[in-house]
């Protein structure tokens, strides 16, 4: 594949590089892909405590099978006001604070180019954070090689790194302008992490004021949600409803359609 032989240039040129390492499939591929192409890597994630459970966990992983060094920075995100807020601006002030951190620290290892997982697929409308990459200087290998999600998924395969659904950090499961507190937090992770032991595909818990809870999943399993939702009410919440039509993409700015 050209794209793929152009990843490899692309990533040489930048070397010695630090992947900001998510835990999600597309910076697990990165990592492994530099691994593979002997290419001087290490991976950086950072605990902010919006992160879905199961997220850290598969970097620190991935990066001892692939045998490449892994820094974990803890980063507390509810201490910066515009995202304990939950501003207009949470995303961008969010990525903006976690990729200085990982710069920081990329820099401190001799690391001379921090690159991410975004790909060609992705877009600024719907991911603010994208702004902040721009101003750090971070690079994007698999947007500057024109790869999408059906390229990194391919790649995955051949590389034996698994596909995980699409994943956002906790905060989008609140609505803008609704504080963004621990409790809350827990109350999303809990009922996501028993949802996804019980339901296929992408699924969304969003937590509105008072606690109550709107169910994003596939609808072809909407039966078996509704047998569960006496048991995600008991986590803590007040209410449990299903949203109409499953799955929406678009984090926080989802509630607005």
């Amino acid at each position: 594949m050209a794209r793929v032989c152009g990843l490899d240039t692309l990533l040489k040129s930048y070397e010695p590089i630090a992947v900001a390492l998510s835990g999600g499939t597309d910076s697990s591929v990165l990592l492994a892909f530099a691994r593979l192409h002997g290419i001087r890597a290490i991976g950086i994630s950072v605990d902010t405590g919006l992160t879905p459970p199961g997220e850290l966990a598969a970097a620190q992983k991935l990066s001892e099978r692939l045998g490449v060094p892994h820094v974990v920075i803890p980063l507390d995100m509810l201490e910066i006001p515009a995202v304990r807020e939950n501003r207009p601006d949470r995303c961008y002030v969010c990525k903006r604070a976690m990729m200085e951190a990982v710069a920081r620290e990329a820099e401190q290892r001799g690391c001379r180019t921090v690159v991410d997982g975004t790909h060609a697929d992705d877009r600024a409308e719907t991911r603010p954070g994208m702004r902040a990459l721009r101003e750090l200087g971070i690079r994007s290998p698999f947007a500057e090689c024109g790869m999408g999600k059906e390229d990194i998924e391919a790649l995955a395969g051949e590389l034996g790194v698994p596909v995980r659904p699409p994943s956002a950090c906790l905060a989008t499961r609140i609505p803008t302008g609704e504080p963004v507190t621990r409790e809350c937090l827990a109350l999303v992770a809990a009922a996501e992490a028993f949802l996804a032991q019980e339901i296929p595909g992408t699924i969304r818990v969003r937590c509105t004021g008072g606690h109550r809870a709107s169910i994003e999943a596939d609808p072809a399993h909407r039966r078996r949600l509704e047998e569960l939702l006496g048991a995600v009410k008991e986590l803590g919440f007040e209410d449990v409803a299903i949203a109409p039509g499953g799955y929406r993409e678009g984090g926080a700015d989802s509630w607005k359609r």
